[in-house]
């Protein structure tokens, strides 16, 4: 088991390589580009962002360094904390703590899979109880983590990977889901998140399942689409996309069964209150 804490320090030599072929990530692209994105948020007048570099990057990098890209993604966010303000002003960790702490619905793998990629886990079957913790918080959770996976800059780089578990999944659970939730989850991941999604996998799937398939399938686009695998039971299947020897026996894989989640992670949460504060503060004026 690894430790709970973020990976904040400067990217190595290799993972500039692999930003310099994924993502045109060079000093030279690196600083025109910072530039760039400086002066045109300058001119739009109506959005609040922070413009020094470390912050800029966030953006950058998901856009490969093209800042009139990397504006629109800002826009794309404050337009999406502007629809969902209820859900998401001025959301800090503490607000999500019982969550965290006393369901183990959403964990994070202390180690990266042998693509150097975050992995996510979320468990919406057996570990959810609908009438405890509601798909808004949940929603909530997922939120407050992308906040915190943005100041890694090798999740930057390499992206991230979830996992749906569905083992366990009842019609209470069905019940509980809703299309305006599917919608703004889907929303989130293709044009409001600055992380590389690199792919969803569903497992453990009941018969059940394709109800809920039915919420989410029309808002999903056809990029997200060819990155989306449904294993079932079948975790050879997931194990070619994540590789065994990276993730625990739970999964199939080689490594300890989790005896860690949320009420582990939490603390990193609170470590990193400021950027938490400083992200807050972001969208339109």
């Amino acid at each position: 088991m690894g430790k709970f804490e973020l990976e904040t320090a400067p990217p190595s030599a290799e993972l500039l390589e692999i930003a310099k072929q994924e993502l045109r990530e060079t000093p030279e692209v690196r600083a025109a580009a910072i530039e760039e994105l400086r002066k045109l948020l300058e001119a739009a007048t109506d959005l609040n962002y922070p413009n020094d570099e470390e912050f800029l990057i966030i953006f950058l990098r998901p856009t490969k360094f093209y800042a009139e890209s990397a504006l629109k993604l800002m826009r794309n966010i404050a337009e999406f904390n502007k629809n969902y303000k209820e859900t998401l002003f001025n959301l800090m960790p503490s607000d999500v703590e019982n969550v965290f702490i006393e369901h183990n619905i959403i964990n994070i793998l202390t180690n990266r899979d042998q693509s150097g990629r975050r992995v996510m886990i979320v468990n919406m079957g057996e570990c959810w109880d609908p009438k405890a913790v509601s798909e808004e918080h949940i929603f909530r959770v997922l939120y407050t983590i992308h906040k915190l996976a943005m100041l890694e800059p090798s999740t930057q780089i390499n992206g991230v990977v979830v996992i749906y578990d569905f083992k366990g999944m009842g019609m209470k659970h069905v019940k509980a889901m809703s299309p305006g939730g599917a919608k703004r989850l889907l929303t989130f991941i293709q044009e409001a998140s600055p992380l590389r999604v690199k792919g969803i996998h569903f497992i453990n799937q009941p018969m059940l399942f394709s109800m809920v398939w039915t919420l989410f399938k029309p808002f999903v686009k056809e990029k997200l689409n060819k990155r989306m695998f449904f294993h079932g039971d079948k975790l050879s299947k997931l194990h070619e996309h994540v590789h065994k020897e990276y993730l625990p026996s739970n999964y199939g894989g080689s490594l300890p069964a989790l005896d860690y989640g949320g009420k582990e992670w939490y603390p990193v949460a609170e470590q990193h209150l400021e950027f938490i504060k400083k992200w807050n503060s972001c969208g339109f004026k």
